[in-house]
């Protein structure tokens, strides 16, 4: 029989309990400021990663953009337990089934470990293939070899900060993944300077060191993570990992893999617009321009991650506690704090285009289609704010069909066709796909919106 008592003390449970009573302003400050720190932290890795990679040319650039764009494709089944872990883990603790927290948070460390394991050895195994047919460059192609021969083990410790985080974000402790990514972020950041300005520890290392940097630093943070696990509510988790049970992991995956797919949607859908980009005059200053502008995006759309994880474990956990229409407004809420950053980060990045497409790259072309880039995908950002917090109040339900569904329709239906008659037919180029892009995200942020006010979602079991 599943235990009702609380998540651990008294004092413990009125900590979660925010999220299910009392303002629900109250509960988005309490979960999103944390996340946003950590979103941010997380983001500004990848920006320091091209940012040292300048140094060492555009093919190195391009090179970085390429490789993590073939490890997102392994590390989506990782995060898409996350996301399942999510769901139960919220909807067990607005329950105040202790047993049940415990029980889905040590079930979804195993999975996702024995993934990590087994991704690593596929991705070495693929990783020149993936590259090779890439159409890539030869110069960027050789550095994604050397860069991806390192990194593909970032998804061993991954796998472990990805669980314990999710776990923390769905019990209202959100300020334990902000220590983990914290850690992480500046072991990686002092690396990459370390290893290519400084030249230490062994000369020469170029792109290679900004892989081991990035490996180091996952590793640390997940000795830390583990650390907090077991000195948290959650600690008990660690009795419910092995054996692996058929049941709890076919739930996870349950909510997990449309998930996945959805991701992995996405990310191959990059793998088609890299080739219609290869296409395209100055192929490498464009894949280059790709990855530069996708990294200073990042830092505008990385707090609508923060807000998408907050709102999950509020709308996870009110359903939980069989508070329905809190959860629902809870979404809407947290879509209208999205949008009104949006629209202010949205501006600066239009005027500030020139400026950052400078910062960020010497090459002339590569500036310019940075630029275009940049202002281009400006007009998209309030739209991408809808997408991506009703998405994650969806996730929250446990509802990730329909996400996937859209996110498929969207990049494989319009973004991509559109992209190809744009950049290649019409021959407006580069500028060509980055209009293709911004219009698949407006069409995503407006059906998502539909469907979560159709509250359909709300049947979802997890």
């Amino acid at each position: 029989m599943t235990s009702t008592r609380p998540i651990e003390n008294k004092t413990e449970s009125t900590a979660e309990d925010v999220l299910v009573t009392g303002s629900l302003w109250r509960a988005i400050w309490t979960m999103s400021w944390p996340l946003m720190l950590t979103t941010i932290s997380s983001s500004l890795v990848g920006l320091a990663d091209v940012l040292i990679s300048r140094q060492l040319g555009s093919a190195a650039q391009a090179a970085v953009g390429v490789s993590e764009q073939i490890l997102f494709m392994f590390m989506v089944f990782i995060m898409a337990t996350g996301v399942g872990t999510t769901a139960l883990v919220a909807r067990a603790a607005g329950a105040k089934e202790t047993e049940e927290v415990n029980k889905a948070t040590g079930q979804s460390l195993a999975l996702s470990i024995s993934m990590g394991l087994l991704l690593t050895v596929l991705c070495l195994s693929l990783s020149g293939l993936l590259i090779t047919n890439g159409d890539n460059a030869p110069e960027v192609a050789h550095n994604a070899t050397q860069y991806l021969g390192i990194y593909a083990f970032v998804l061993i410790p991954f796998s472990l900060n990805v669980i314990i985080n999710s776990a923390f974000r769905a019990i209202g402790r959100a300020k334990m993944p902000l220590i983990v990514i914290l850690i992480s972020t500046v072991i990686t950041i002092a690396g990459d300077y370390l290893t290519v300005i400084g030249n230490w520890p062994v000369p020469g290392l170029g792109i290679r060191g900004i892989a081991f940097s990035g490996v180091t630093g996952s590793c640390i943070a997940s000795l830390v993570a583990v650390t907090l696990l077991l000195r948290s509510p959650l600690k008990a988790c660690i009795k419910s990992i092995f054996p692996l049970s058929k049941t709890y992991a076919l739930r996870i995956l349950k909510v997990g893999i449309p998930s996945a797919l959805n991701r992995l949607s996405w990310s191959l859908s990059v793998f088609v617009l890299f080739a219609i980009l290869r296409h395209c005059d100055n192929a490498t200053a464009a894949l280059a321009s790709w990855t530069i502008g996708m990294r200073v995006e990042a830092l505008i759309f990385m707090p609508l991650f923060a807000l998408s994880m907050a709102v999950a474990s509020i709308v996870g956990q009110n359903l939980g506690a069989k508070k329905i229409e809190r959860a629902v407004q809870a979404g809407w809420q947290v879509t209208f704090i999205g949008l009104g950053m949006m629209v202010i980060l949205a501006s600066a990045l239009f005027f500030g285009s020139d400026f950052l497409a400078h910062r960020m790259s010497a090459d002339p072309i590569t500036i310019d289609y940075t630029r275009s880039y940049l202002r281009t995908n400006a007009f998209s950002e309030p739209f991408l704010a809808l997408a991506m917090v009703l998405s994650g109040a969806l996730q929250g339900a446990g509802d990730t069909r329909t996400p996937m569904w859209i996110t498929i329709v969207t990049n494989w239906f319009l973004r991509l066709p559109l992209a190809w008659f744009l950049a290649i037919t019409l021959h407006h180029g580069p500028s060509g796909a980055w209009v293709a892009m911004a219009s698949s995200i407006c069409m995503n942020g407006i059906l998502t919106t539909i469907w979560y006010r159709s509250r359909r979602w709300l049947t979802t079991t997890v």
